[in-house]
């Protein structure tokens, strides 16, 4: 139930409990032990709803909160993951690399680098650390852009229909497959549950197929094409 209306059951309850209250605190001529009990019960139930109010109007204040973390009886509570901020990444590796970057704000800023030292990142492997944060890197006007995986395919993602060794496997590319003996829209169903949910996979009939990924991805695609192809 949402806050606003538990707190509307709530406020018409009170108002009944305290209608009902009114009526049982009228001094009757004799009162007999049930009523007695009866006006007892009316009271405590109008408390109890008094403070179910309050908390439903402290919790509709605070808006949605997430739900806590169990921990099962016995078991240590998990200790958060070691991160390092983005930035200092960024600065090292451009260091390095000669690259630029542009980061959208959505990025995370600190980032978890499972294992590998801070100091041993370069390009690769911070395309490879960011790939698990579902951050996604491209290259335009010769500046890596970072976005979120899931705004990568509106970007203007350079072609490359051959292969170069100088791209990143990590990066976002796009290519255009031409087959010859089978038709594109026939290979969509096959090829499209091995992308990603951020990667684009379109046929153009009957012999284009259009695939945006990261690089690595993009040539697997093209070598399993090429395989069908045959």
């Amino acid at each position: 139930m949402k806050p606003r209306s538990l707190i509307l059951g709530l406020t018409a309850s009170i108002a009944l409990l305290a209608a009902a209250s009114v009526a049982a605190q009228q001094p009757p001529q004799q009162l007999t032990p049930q009523q007695e009990a009866q006006r007892a019960e009316i009271r405590a139930q109008q408390q109890e709803l008094q403070r179910a109010q309050a908390i439903a109007l402290a919790q509709a204040q605070q808006g949605p909160q997430p739900p806590p973390f169990y921990v099962a009886p016995g078991f240590p509570s998990p200790e958060p993951l070691p991160t390092v901020p983005l930035a200092q990444l960024l600065e090292r590796v451009a260091r390095s690399s000669n690259k630029q970057f542009i980061v959208d704000p959505r990025v995370p800023q600190q980032v978890f680098l499972g294992g590998v030292r801070a100091e041993d990142v370069n390009y690769p492997i911070l395309l490879a650390v960011l790939r698990n944060h579902g951050v996604a890197a491209t290259t335009i006007e010769g500046r890596v852009n970072l976005v979120p995986d899931a705004n990568v395919r509106s970007l203007p993602v350079p072609f490359v229909n051959n292969d170069d060794a100088k791209i990143a496997d990590e990066e976002f590319v796009q290519r255009v497959i031409t087959t010859s003996t089978v038709e594109t829209p026939m290979l969509v169903p096959i090829l499209r549950p091995l992308l990603p949910q951020s990667a684009h996979l379109a046929a153009m009939p009957p012999n284009k197929l259009v695939v945006l990924d990261r690089y690595s991805n993009v040539k697997r695609i093209g070598e399993i094409v090429k395989a069908l192809d045959r």
